[in-house]
């Protein structure tokens, strides 16, 4: 998938009514919560690249709503992951206390976070109903979770 200079709007996600939680978990804000959410993904999906592509998002998403929400480490980011019939959808909410909005920099010395996210996932976005919730959609192969 090409970057995406304007993320798709959470309005397109639809969440189909089979969907499932696979993972729901409160994490603290910081340093630890990209270990701990993808020690909680390896313990949900099954070996493959499948795994591996959400465990890195995962690590990712996570990753920037410690670097740049402004959060401090007595709050709390929700990460989950969502089974529908043909997709994960693996988000993390998080405070947005900076009042940063999740985008793809263009700056050549960092910010691969959301790039990589870019290339794996169908779509990603962001919403900001109470905080920001940050999302990515990963196409998965019958039988692979």
């Amino acid at each position: 998938m090409p970057y995406s200079e304007v993320s798709p709007h959470a309005e397109d996600i639809e969440v189909s009514p089979q969907a499932q939680d696979l993972i729901r978990l409160e994490v603290r804000c910081n340093r630890d919560a990209p270990s701990l959410v993808r020690e909680a993904v390896d313990n949900a999906l099954n070996g493959g690249a499948i795994r591996e592509d959400a465990r890195l998002i995962a690590s990712e998403l996570v990753t920037n709503a410690v670097r740049y929400s402004g959060a401090g480490p007595e709050q709390l980011l929700e990460f989950r992951i969502r089974l529908q019939p043909e997709s994960l959808i693996i988000s993390v909410h998080d405070p947005c206390v900076a009042g940063q909005k999740a985008h793809l920099r263009q700056d050549p010395a960092g910010g691969y976070g959301l790039r990589i996210v870019d290339r794996l996932a169908t779509r990603w976005g962001a919403e900001h109903p109470d905080g920001q919730r940050v999302w990515a959609e990963l196409p998965v192969p019958a039988g692979q979770v």
